[in-house]
């Protein structure tokens, strides 16, 4: 999901964290969900798992920690479902570290770079469409595009769109190679990038057709509907689960740094009284007209993005670093560098690490309007479709985590906080392999109500754990 983006942002940066990371949480708090039970034989129902594709973005590929690398690959939910059912799954391995260098964790401090190796793709030649049809980077309308798979790649800056497709004989599009395998089952996991474009970049750039706002909502609708025209079997033989799409104020990328630099003002104004909250940009300001309030960042009313972790530590120091790292030296006039970065409307938070009430309230629209188009295409087909609810479910997380610290899936805690919480990766976005084993878990049991199935479902605790190290052992 958005790999390309996020790995752009990254790059060449260290995340340095405002504070110390939250100690680990006590288990026997948390909800308890888990199920040890001895897996029992694949029973697949009236699912028939013996082409099984999976359409999607990054967040199918496995993409973990800003990049797409073969240890991560082996884990994504479909090739985990594969493994279930015992069907073959192909999918277009990329060597490590990844494409780009996966970010790893260095050392407590904590500090996050980027691998600088690159890899490589090693199946290139298979003679098939991949069963594994994640394309990091996709949007809906990228499921039924025909242009050119390398012409694509280069205008989009996005060598994924040639490196799982490759060759147009085998199918024009991401739908077309996957009918072209004439599935018997399809997981479709599609229209994150929608939204997430926008509210990544802190409402800076979008997905529509303007560039500047998420996906429209009647075109989105246009295309979902073809798109399950298109794969919906009219015999009843093919089955399809789709995922809807999570809500962004459940995810680390979005809960990290507004409320460590909330908890840190809240001690500042106890000795300042001059500092009223964090002065930050809307679209189109340079000198800030709005101020956020401790309790506002802690509740996520105003959201911050966690590429600006490099920026968190110099709150409230005279600075122009965003400026010059950024910007490329330039300086907007009304701009004042010596005064206090963040609490001072000279010097404010930068609008393309805010997604402030308004770009919020618009995410979240989009998001209902994207969900209940899926919704509609499960229920217009409901013989062969289910739906799974990925934003029930992180929903679910999170009031987990609010009531009790979190939610216990064999024998591991998971929530929402970044590097502890288990669910995402180092990139605040992707789950980890383990979170994408919470994942796999959640399409089986969807898939078992539905089609009167018993798929076993995977025990987390039994994939990697989930942070990938570098040079320092923990």
């Amino acid at each position: 999901m958005l790999n390309n983006v996020k790995s752009r942002l990254f790059s060449g940066k260290k995340i340095l964290i405002l504070l110390a990371m939250a100690s680990l949480l006590f288990f026997v708090a948390c909800e308890d969900k888990s199920d040890l039970t001895a897996p029992s034989a694949p029973n697949t129902g009236s699912a028939d798992f013996t082409r099984f594709v999976s359409i999607g973005n990054s967040l199918t590929a496995g993409t973990q920690s800003g990049s797409l690398f073969e240890s991560s690959q082996v884990y994504s939910y479909g090739k985990i479902i594969a493994d279930q059912v015992g069907t073959s799954y192909e999918q277009p391995i990329i060597s490590e570290p990844g494409i780009p260098g996966k970010l790893e964790l260095h050392d407590m401090t904590p500090t996050i770079l980027p691998n600088p190796g690159m890899g490589a793709p090693t199946n290139l030649n298979y003679a098939a469409p991949y069963n594994n049809l994640g394309v990091p980077g996709a949007i809906l309308w990228d499921l039924t595009d025909e242009t050119d798979f390398t012409a694509k790649s280069i205008a989009r800056e996005n060598p994924f769109f040639e490196i799982v497709l490759r060759n147009q004989a085998l199918g024009k599009s991401i739908v077309e190679q996957a009918l072209n395998l004439q599935p018997t089952f399809i997981n479709l996991w599609i229209g994150n990038n929608d939204v997430l474009g926008y509210a990544t970049s802190g409402g800076s750039s979008g997905t529509d057709i303007t560039g500047l706002l998420p996906t429209n909502t009647n075109v989105f609708a246009f295309i979902y509907n073809a798109v399950a025209t298109a794969l919906t079997d009219t015999t009843g033989a093919r089955k399809i689960a789709a995922a809807n799409i999570p809500d962004v104020q459940n995810i680390s990328y979005f809960t990290t740094i507004g409320p460590k630099i909330g908890a840190v003002l809240k001690d500042v104004m106890a000795v300042n009284p001059a500092v009223v909250g964090l002065f930050y940009q809307k679209n189109g300001e340079v000198v800030a007209s709005s101020f956020a309030t401790p309790d506002e960042l802690i509740a996520g009313d105003v959201l911050l993005t966690l590429v600006a972790s490099p920026y968190a530590s110099l709150v409230g120091t005279p600075t122009g670093k965003f400026y010059r790292e950024v910007m490329g030296g330039f300086i907007p006039p009304g701009i004042d560098t010596t005064q206090a970065f963040g609490l001072h409307p000279q010097n404010p938070w930068p609008h393309p690490y805010t997604l402030d009430p308004i770009e919020l309230a618009l995410v979240i629209e989009h998001t209902e309007a994207f969900n209940a188009t899926i919704q509609a295409a499960v229920n217009a087909n409901s013989d062969t479709w289910v739906l799974v609810d990925v934003n029930a479910f992180f929903a679910e997380l999170k009031a987990a985590e609010i009531a009790t610290g979190g939610m216990i899936i064999d024998g591991i805690n998971f929530n929402t906080g970044f590097i502890l919480g288990n669910s995402f990766s180092l990139d605040g976005v992707h789950p980890t392999t383990q979170g994408y084993g919470v994942i796999a878990n959640e399409f089986i049991s969807a898939i078992n109500s539905k089609f009167n199935a018993a798929i076993p479902r995977i025990n987390v605790s039994t994939l990697p754990g989930s942070i990938g190290l570098g040079k320092v052992a923990l």
